[in-house]
């Protein structure tokens, strides 16, 4: 029994209530009978919002509630704290215990975990090496699994020397680089979250130019091999010769030509002036080329003709 003017009872059943009057004696008494609660929260349904890469912006929404009486009031700290809106905003990566408590104050909790977004990360060669002229293909490679669709923004500083085949991100991710000089790239990808990472590669670039200009050639033997005297370059690597003199050995000019591109024959010297194929002699050459990276090279040497 209890002497309690509010008694508490965990059991249904009727209860004998008797009242005294301590005074007198005298006593009165009443049947109560308790019924058990059947309509008692069950479950209910949340609607996540997952947290970005950010980590708090997530949101955690109480939708249906099955059983019990409303209103309901709803807790994510393992019922800590009630209250009665229905969205709970600034959720992070973690576990959370979540109560409904209805106006009854029958409660019902389930265990949610909210997972932790893919951070961005990118990585690249740190460092290449290429001769003037030549191009290679640049990686920025994503983290293993990271879903290539969360990029939004891929950013290259500088843009000098870079080529994509598109606007595409698999595209952005892999330009062509053809720097002239030693060049440091930066990649940056950005999620669609807003978060970003970062790196870089250094491209140094070779720019001795491959130029090669004989020593001697043979003209009077007419058998059409090593009868003319040209200049030989990787294309890639001269952009214009702008000059080709040839002289003998009182300073006379034999030769010149001007404004052409290198490895062609007809812009050499077939070892004749004005018509008239020379004697075996030495001369000298001048040479001015530019380069594709805009210096201008001056070349000389000795020439022989040889029979």
């Amino acid at each position: 029994g209890s002497s309690s003017l509010n008694p508490v009872v965990n059991q249904q059943g009727v209860y004998t209530l008797t009242v005294t009057n301590l005074g007198t004696g005298c006593t009165n008494t009443d049947l109560v009978e308790v019924f058990l609660e059947m309509n008692v929260p069950t479950d209910f349904t949340i609607e996540l919002t997952p947290p970005s890469c950010k980590d708090n912006d997530g949101v955690i929404t109480f939708e249906q509630v099955t059983g019990g009486y409303g209103p309901y009031l709803y807790s994510i700290n393992n019922g800590q704290t009630f209250l009665s809106k229905l969205d709970f905003t600034k959720i992070s990566p973690g576990t959370y215990d979540l109560w409904i408590q209805d106006a009854n104050g029958c409660e019902f909790h389930k265990t949610l975990n909210v997972p932790k977004a893919p951070d961005p990360a990118v990585n690249l060669v740190p460092q290449l090496s290429i001769d003037l002229g030549d191009s290679l293909q640049l990686e920025a490679v994503l983290p293993p699994g990271y879903p290539l669709a969360l990029i939004d923004t891929v950013i290259w500083t500088p843009l000098i020397g870079l080529t994509f085949e598109s606007n595409s991100i698999p595209d952005l991710l892999t330009p062509t680089a053809k720097p002239f000089k030693p060049t440091e790239y930066k990649v940056t990808v950005i999620s669609g979250d807003g978060c970003e990472a970062s790196d870089r590669v250094l491209i140094r670039v070779d720019n001795e130019p491959h130029i090669y200009i004989p020593n001697a050639f043979s003209p009077w033997d007419e058998d059409g091999e090593n009868d003319v005297v040209y200049i030989f370059a990787d294309n890639n690597q001269v952009r214009l010769i702008k000059s080709f003199q040839i002289f003998d050995r009182w300073g006379e000019q034999v030769f010149i030509q001007q404004n052409f591109l290198p490895n062609d024959p007809a812009n050499g010297w077939n070892g004749r002036l004005r018509g008239k194929l020379l004697i075996p002699a030495v001369f000298v050459y001048y040479a001015e080329i530019e380069l594709i990276d805009g210096r201008t090279l001056l070349y000389k040497g000795d020439i022989t003709i040889v029979k």
